[in-house]
């Protein structure tokens, strides 16, 4: 917990870092490089990676994917580096780092709130919050895009596989359970459901697009 006044505020930094990384829209910034393209303006409207892959190709859709990743694990480096190991309030600076960097992504006050679905950014984040729990997320996305092909319904499943994880974790002793944490995955996870809403619309009425067809 905060343990201080100068602890809440270095709490207050590091909300505020994290949303400002998450804010940071690489798709927007690829999309300008390679063909002057404002992603808010083509495909579904997001500035993440899935948009970027459709619009402008593999290699700005991995490029983007990659740098997403980088701000959240960036966000929650930073917050560890604020509050070090051992120090009553680390866990809930991490998750505050993460939620913000998530909610930047979507969010960012550069684009004038008009930015991603946040789960690459959150993945990133949940690399160094909960390591292992990253490796669920990536099984339940990776088996829900072979049963689906839509990558909508496979960034939907990784949250609940990072959620399922983590608490698998946490059973087995392989991590110590921390509500902070925990609270990090279902906020993060509910703003990415939030996020996907037009997407779980069109699935719901079959018109979703899947990998692979126009």
């Amino acid at each position: 917990m905060i343990e201080s006044p100068a602890s809440a505020l270095a709490l207050v930094l590091v909300g505020l870092v994290g949303y400002l990384v998450g804010s940071i829209s690489s798709g927007y910034i690829v999309g300008r490089i390679y063909r002057n393209v404002d992603l808010r303006n083509v495909g579904s409207g997001s500035t993440g990676a899935t948009n970027t892959f459709r619009t402008l190709g593999t290699g700005a859709g991995l490029l983007v994917a990659i740098f997403d990743i980088l701000k959240g694990s960036l966000a929650v480096v930073f917050a560890q580096l604020v509050f070090p190991e051992g120090s009553a309030g680390r866990p809930l600076a991490e998750a505050v780092a993460a939620v913000f960097a998530v909610t930047g992504h979507c969010w960012p006050v550069t684009l004038r709130g008009r930015g991603g679905r946040g789960v690459a950014t959150g993945f990133g984040a949940l690399l160094f919050v909960a390591t292992p729990a990253w490796a669920t997320a990536v099984l339940f996305f990776a088996i829900a895009l072979a049963l689906t092909r839509m990558v909508s319904v496979s960034s939907l499943a990784s949250v609940i596989g990072a959620l399922v994880g983590y608490l698998l974790f946490c059973a087995t002793g392989w991590l110590h359970f921390n509500w902070w944490t925990f609270l990090f995955i279902v906020i993060a996870g509910t703003v990415v459901f939030v996020r996907h809403k037009a997407n779980i619309e069109r699935i719901v009425r079959g018109v979703e697009p899947r990998v692979g067809t126009s």
